[in-house]
């Protein structure tokens, strides 16, 4: 530790930077990691006040897997607050300024928002003609740009390493010309492109969806995706982006609530301060706990969030007529289950009553009693599914 300490000390600033510096053929994951967190500490002391979470280091090595190209995606399901966004634009900047074999050449952000993207692009680029970055890494540009306060949509460093900035809901069918592979992107960071907003929409759900797939599909050869979000919904993006996890293993997941087992996933944060979130914040489940109360319930209007039921409303039941809500009650993300049928996953509590059929016996029991061989009765009346 003390030879670290004089090298980053040292006023031979090539000496520091040889110390950051790596070769994705000669280091190791665990070597490059390393670096990056010296890196981080050295040049931005006051971003790492708190110390890290575990799964801060998991974000590092599933970012670097993908920019190795050793996995083709990453999904990035951290709770809002948690520092994923922040930590990847970092990482982003760190590999720009430190890979001396320059692996990935044309990186993309992708948005829902269009100044959302906009403004990862213009916070990597401030990092990068950051006073103390410029000391150390004064040709990364072709003269030193001024630091940008307003947002920008792209810019290309003298190491020929581009990065832009657009949005999910643009066709992302690009103006690549014939098969020249420099013309497209090799590494594609989407973030914040799933919302409550879009959810509500099947119809800019799945544009979105084949927007993204278009863009993930025109990667170059050995392309690869980091998608952050903080949610899961059973019927959206990132639903589907977490089904593709179980089917390859060359797609990483990550999910990482504010609190698991009763106890904070990071320091930062205490169950006191988690409780005023609980309390203060219009979608908590849905922004810290990275889950959605969204299950769809069929009412005399047509199919709703669950969430979205009140008192007085009118539900189907399970013979097929309607009953208003006489009373609407809420329980604890430990609570819940996902029960999947016929594909579809459904998000209920422990003790919710099903109507299964058990053999010839139909009866009601509690949903955490249900096994892969019951069948449950669903509405048209008399139709059962599995």
């Amino acid at each position: 530790m003390n030879d670290i300490q004089s090298i980053l000390e040292s006023p031979d600033k090539n000496q520091v930077q040889a110390m950051f510096c790596f070769r994705l053929n000669q280091d190791s994951d665990e070597e490059i990691i390393v670096k990056f967190n010296l890196w981080v500490r050295h040049q931005f002391p006051k971003q790492f006040t708190a110390k890290d979470a575990l799964f801060h280091h998991t974000i590092d090595s599933k970012n670097l897997s993908v920019y190795r190209g050793e996995t083709d995606s990453f999904t990035d399901i951290v709770f809002r607050g948690g520092g994923k966004t922040s930590r990847t634009k970092m990482f982003f900047a760190f590999v720009i300024l430190c890979d001396e074999g320059h692996y990935r050449r044309f990186i993309k952000v992708l948005t829902k928002d269009g100044s959302n993207s906009k403004q990862i692009v213009t916070d990597i680029y401030n990092i990068l003609v950051n006073r103390k970055t410029q000391l150390l890494f004064p040709d990364i540009f072709e003269k030193t740009n001024a630091k940008r306060e307003e947002t920008m949509g792209s810019f290309t460093t003298s190491y020929g390493v581009k990065l832009t900035a657009d949005t999910v809901g643009t066709d992302q069918r690009g103006d690549v010309q014939g098969d020249e592979e420099s013309a497209r992107p090799d590494l594609i960071l989407f973030d914040d492109f799933e919302t409550r907003k879009t959810l509500r929409s099947a119809v800019e759900t799945k544009a979105i969806w084949d927007n993204m797939e278009e863009a993930r599909l025109g990667l170059s050869k050995n392309g690869g995706c980091i998608y952050n979000s903080n949610y899961i919904s059973e019927r959206g993006n990132v639903h589907k982006l977490i089904q593709r996890t179980k089917i390859s293993k060359a797609h990483d997941l990550l999910i990482v609530p504010i609190v698991k087992n009763g106890e904070p996933t990071w320091d930062l944060y205490t169950l006191q301060e988690i409780e005023v979130m609980r309390k203060t914040d219009d979608d908590f489940a849905g922004e810290r706990l990275c889950i959605k109360p969204n299950t769809p319930i069929l009412t005399d209007e047509g199919w709703r969030e669950i969430s979205s039921v009140k008192v007085g409303d009118k539900v189907t039941t399970h013979l097929g007529g309607y009953q208003k809500i006489v009373r609407v009650m809420k329980s604890k993300a430990k609570d819940l289950l996902d029960i999947t049928v016929n594909g579809k996953v459904v998000t209920i509590t422990k003790n919710h009553p099903v109507l299964i059929s058990r053999g010839e016996i139909f009866k009601w029991i509690p949903a955490g009693e249900l096994t892969i061989n019951d069948l449950t009765l669903s509405v048209p009346r008399g139709k059962l599914i599995t």
